[in-house]
């Protein structure tokens, strides 16, 4: 019991869980990298007859090669998957395969598969599975995955394993008809096939549950015969796109002296862009700044310049010029939620009250952009309680703390809101919702 307790507590209800859980705690918002992913993965995403702009992208900075699904329409990709990846074909094939599991409903199948698990032997498992998901299992995973072999587990397993043959198959289809080579994906294999040959005698039921290495291979290498755009080579913009956003996430992953002493030479916008990156990390807030300032002379219409320049004036306090620089590239970018929380952010720290009713307009924009975003709750109170609106504040509040899954703290927060007098309707109607969902409603 005590190890069928601990696993539980580990996995909570559902092995996506659990992922969702380890990508908080590495996850990154980045506009660029999230929306430059999403533009690349267009042609994928539409090929998968999903709506356009419906499947997000999220970063996670994690060594190991990795991406998986979770949730709603997330793929996460994780930095190791980026920065080891050798050609941009290869990331997007990843990105495939994600979509596959997308389109043929494995996560809301895996997870009431993974809630009704209820012996040790299939939760060891499933915990095993979570720990080698990005490659060969390490020794901890081999142990879990020794033990254990009730027949539920196995079941569930060979569930598994035909979940993964599925997105191989739909994630090639999506390739071959956005025209995208398949030839990263099966080299990818190659190497993970060198990498995952084990003696016999050393093989898990890991092995004996999931497709190996060798058998994805041969799928690939089916695929590339029949293929008609195997050896298509990925457009020019695509792959510089692609380097940039390389760029930029080995710019806020690695060392940033090693980034200085790789780059120092080059003068290309890039190699600028990623030591000004590496610049304000270390703290040099003005070289940052200058490079910066160059950037967005020489290029005045990339967004991505404008948006960091402000990143680098709000932190050294000078909130005015940052507003200017969010401006800036929301006039590039408008309903950008990232841009528009910051300059929400930028235009509070003014202390200037006649820039609170654009500081509330775009951080309400933002929320839009992004409802489930906490953070965005959180900077939407500040602003309202700068501006006096203390019952709005409050509301926003108890909406934070929803999204925080503290209930307890919503329903403090609206009974705050509902003690006040002279409530407009839609305060009070809303805080209202909220007692009736977890509380005792007060009329």
């Amino acid at each position: 019991m005590k190890l069928q307790s601990l696993i539980r507590l580990t996995l909570s209800s559902a092995f996506l869980a659990v992922m969702t859980q380890i990508a908080q705690a590495g996850l990154i918002r980045d506009t660029e990298l999230e929306t430059g992913l999403q533009s690349l993965a267009a042609p994928l995403v539409k090929a998968a007859g999903f709506a356009p702009n419906s499947v997000d992208i999220r970063i996670v900075i994690d060594s190991s090669y990795n991406a998986f699904v979770a949730g709603e329409q997330v793929i996460y990709v994780h930095s190791g998957l980026l920065l080891n990846a050798r050609s941009a074909d290869e990331i997007l094939g990843v990105i495939a395969h994600e979509l596959g599991h997308l389109k043929a409903g494995h996560v809301p199948r895996r997870d009431a598969a993974l809630r009704d698990a209820g012996t040790a032997g299939t939760l060891a498992a499933i915990a095993a599975i979570a720990l080698a998901a990005g490659g060969a299992p390490n020794d901890a995973a081999v142990g879990v995955m020794v033990g254990g072999t009730d027949q539920a587990k196995s079941q569930m397993l060979q569930s598994f394993r035909f979940d993964e043959a599925v997105a191989d198959e739909l994630g090639l289809d999506y390739l071959e008809a956005a025209g995208i080579s398949s030839a990263g994906l099966e080299q990818m294999m190659r190497r993970m096939a060198a990498q995952r040959a084990l003696p016999e005698n050393r093989q898990s039921q890991y092995y004996q549950t999931h497709p190996d290495s060798a058998q994805r291979l041969g799928v690939y290498q089916d695929h590339a015969r029949q293929a008609g755009h195997y050896a298509a080579p990925l457009a020019t913009e695509a792959q510089q796109l692609m380097q940039r956003l390389i760029t930029k996430i080995r710019a806020y992953s690695e060392p940033a002296l090693a980034i200085l002493r790789r780059d120092g030479e080059e003068d290309t916008a890039d190699a600028r862009y990623s030591r000004a990156i590496a610049q304000y990390r270390r703290g040099d807030l003005q070289a940052a700044r200058t490079l910066m300032d160059q950037l967005t002379a020489a290029y005045p219409d990339d967004a991505f310049y404008h948006e960091f320049q402000g990143d680098i004036l709000l932190s050294m306090a000078d909130a005015n010029a940052a507003a200017n620089a969010y401006e800036a590239a929301l006039a590039l970018r408008p309903e950008s939620p990232q841009i528009l929380v910051n300059l929400g952010r930028a235009l509070i720290a003014t202390n200037d009250r006649s820039r609170l009713p654009r500081a509330i307009e775009a951080i309400s924009a933002a929320k839009d952009g992004e409802p489930k975003w906490a953070f965005v709750r959180r900077q939407l109170a500040i602003a309202y309680g700068r501006s006096g609106d203390i019952a709005a504040a409050d509301l926003t509040l108890a909406e934070e703390a929803i999204l925080l899954d503290d209930e307890q703290q919503a329903v403090r927060m609206a009974k705050r809101v509902l003690a006040r007098d002279d409530l407009a309707s839609d305060i009070r109607n809303r805080a209202n919702d909220i007692l009736f969902r977890f509380g005792k409603a007060t009329r």
